[in-house]
């Protein structure tokens, strides 16, 4: 996996202890703190305490002023909210915390400069490239800092003495790291830089990693792997060497997958009908009951459901299968909630668990999903009847698509060794935002952005909305009235001279007025307006810090080009297709999604 950044936050430290924030992690990533301070001497800044245990990386004395030290450590299950830092008396210190995910603490660089962090050489293609710089001013004065170069930069002050910036961005290229100026807004009296580059984890091996039987085409030498097996107990069938693959995944929708099977002869034949036969007598295997899991590098980047096999041969030429399937989300809109459900008061998150369980609890509908633990602190109250004749998957994406919902995907991921179908969920979003940890450029002078696209669609979306649910019943002569939700209107675009546009939302059995109304303030905050779908095409290079398993996470781009004015754009990824190097493009493509919206961040 790449490594990321997760997030970053910076504190200032008044005395001779405090507290410094710790910013958004999860166990497993690699934490550093940077800990600069203008009085007393070095040895007067001690460890951080909180968590697991911070161990000393770098020191760097001051001189006229006590210095920088920099502390590393693994996360554990259980980090808290704040550190404790220490200094000396009558010390104003920054100390600005770093969590990287996709990391280790064994493959760290680290090269001391001054304002001007000098280049280092990276201990693997790929990582996050930290630049840190701190000082003091001549007399006390509020400093700014700044760093060139797409670099996200995050500052702190304490008061207008000990000044400190942490520049962050990835790389992927194992050639050296350029040195970087950080720039303060004003002269300092003592001032020092550190570049540090943390290397991603090795590409995990695929695990239990099966003995091909004779009959098995030949796994090649490509980049891309395509593993078929059966989806419910995943007995492995076979590799499939593929032509004209493409394949995407989304937040909110099932991604699909198509490829073409060549049969170039009946050996080959014979090969693939171990996994497509050739006729219906042969149930255990086939479109409906084989998944293809898609391995970059070695590293899990998705798992299709293949529901359609459509072989062929045109007027020229042998004979080929062209397969199609979707992301394992699709099937659960497949089965039929048969059961009456219900949960008062239980938080949105625990119902979609449970409702995942149950369905797995059903016979010949258990995916092995490995559910993400925790909660949203959202309450709800559901009950789902199997009059409805309604879907697992249609529950889910109701559950999640309403205000103050939540996003979830399915994922292949190698956990502690093990191949794991994990269903994972973000409040209020997935992903990392802050700061974007992707970067791409569409420039003149060069970039990988191949293409753009900017859909703006007035009538996808609306300026009032509402929701519509089930009938209230009543008597023959009076008929039954169905329930409507209160319109939520789009404020500010209705303000700036926008007309009225009406959207009814139908929600057929949902009974409760207090779910309409949620339904209705979630497509109000979705879809106000016009929609607008942003779509750029990139190349990949060998080691991408984007993968389909990061969806949610913001990307930085730079636009400069006959339309855009030079400047730089900030959307969240919420869809990922990928299109390997085939016979008619020698690029690997990825066309990314965007939020049509400027990120949070």
């Amino acid at each position: 996996m790449p490594a990321l950044i997760r997030g970053v936050v910076g504190t200032s430290v008044h005395g001779v202890s405090g507290p410094a924030d710790a910013p958004a992690v999860q166990a497993g990533d690699v934490l550093l703190a940077f800990h600069s301070s203008d009085a007393g001497s070095s040895s007067g800044m001690g460890r951080p305490q909180g968590g697991t245990t911070w161990q000393p990386l770098y020191q760097l004395p001051g001189g006229a002023w006590a210095g920088t030290k920099v502390w590393g450590k693994v996360a554990g299950s259980s980090e808290p909210a704040e550190y404790t830092i220490s200094q000396n008396a009558n010390a104003d210190g920054v100390v600005i915390i770093a969590a990287i995910r996709g990391a280790t603490l064994n493959d760290i660089t680290i090269v001391a400069g001054d304002a001007t962090t000098p280049e280092a050489t990276p201990a693997t293609a790929s990582g996050v490239d930290l630049r840190y710089g701190a000082g003091v001013p001549f007399v006390g004065a509020d400093v700014t800092w700044s760093a060139s170069g797409g670099y996200t930069v995050t500052q702190r002050q304490s008061t207008v003495w000990t000044s400190a910036c942490l520049a962050t961005r990835t790389y992927s290229s194992s050639a050296d790291r350029p040195s970087v100026e950080l720039e303060p807004s004003t002269s300092l009296h003592v001032s020092h830089g550190l570049t540090v580059l943390v290397a991603s984890t090795p590409a995990p091996t695929v695990p239990e990693t099966p003995t091909y039987p004779a009959w098995a085409p030949s796994r090649g030498s490509a980049p891309y792997q395509y593993v078929f097996r059966r989806m419910l107990d995943r007995s492995y069938l076979g590799h499939l060497d593929l032509t004209d693959v493409s394949f995407d995944k989304r937040i909110g929708q099932a991604g699909s997958f198509s490829a073409t099977i060549p049969i170039p002869s009946r050996e080959d034949g014979d090969q693939v009908a171990e996994i497509i036969p050739r006729d219906d007598s042969y149930l255990d295997r086939g479109p409906g009951v084989i998944s293809c899991e898609i391995y970059r590098e070695g590293e899990c980047w998705g798992e299709y459901w293949i529901t359609s096999a459509t072989p062929s041969r045109s007027e020229r030429g042998t004979p080929s299968i062209s397969l199609s399937g979707s992301t394992l989300d699709a099937y659960l809109g497949q089965v039929e909630i048969q059961d009456d459900l219900s949960w008062a008061d239980l938080d949105q998150v625990a119902i979609a668990r449970a409702l995942l369980t149950d369905l797995q609890s059903q016979a010949h509908a258990n995916l092995g999903l490995v559910l993400q633990t925790g909660t949203a602190g959202v309450l709800r109250s559901r009950e789902y009847l199997a009059s409805e004749q309604v879907t697992y998957g249609q529950r889910l994406a109701e559950l999640a698509q309403q205000d103050g919902g939540f996003e979830w995907m399915i994922n292949l991921e190698v956990v502690d060794g093990v191949l794991q179908r994990r269903w994972v969920w973000g409040y209020p979003k997935l992903g990392v935002q802050d700061p974007p940890p992707h970067l791409f450029v569409d420039s003149p002078h060069g970039g990988d952005v191949l293409s753009w696209s900017e859909q703006i669609d007035a009538l996808r979306g609306a300026t009032r909305w509402r929701a519509s649910g089930s009938g209230t019943g009543g008597d023959a002569s009076s008929g039954s009235t169905t329930l409507v939700s209160d319109v939520h209107e789009a404020a500010a675009h209705l303000a700036a001279g926008w007309p009225r546009i009406d959207r009814t939302v139908s929600y057929s059995d949902e009974s409760d007025p207090d779910t309409l109304e949620a339904y209705a303030a979630w497509w109000a905050a979705a879809a106000p307006g016009s929609v607008r779908v942003d779509q750029v095409s990139v190349t990949f290079g060998a080691n991408p810090s984007l993968t389909p398993n990061l969806l949610g996470d913001a990307a930085r781009i730079f636009f400069d080009n006959e339309w855009h004015l030079p400047h730089w754009r900030t959307r969240r990824v919420i869809g990922l297709g990928i299109t390997p190097v085939s016979r008619e493009s020698g690029k690997e493509e990825a066309q990314l999604v965007l939020e049509g919206r400027e990120s949070d961040a």
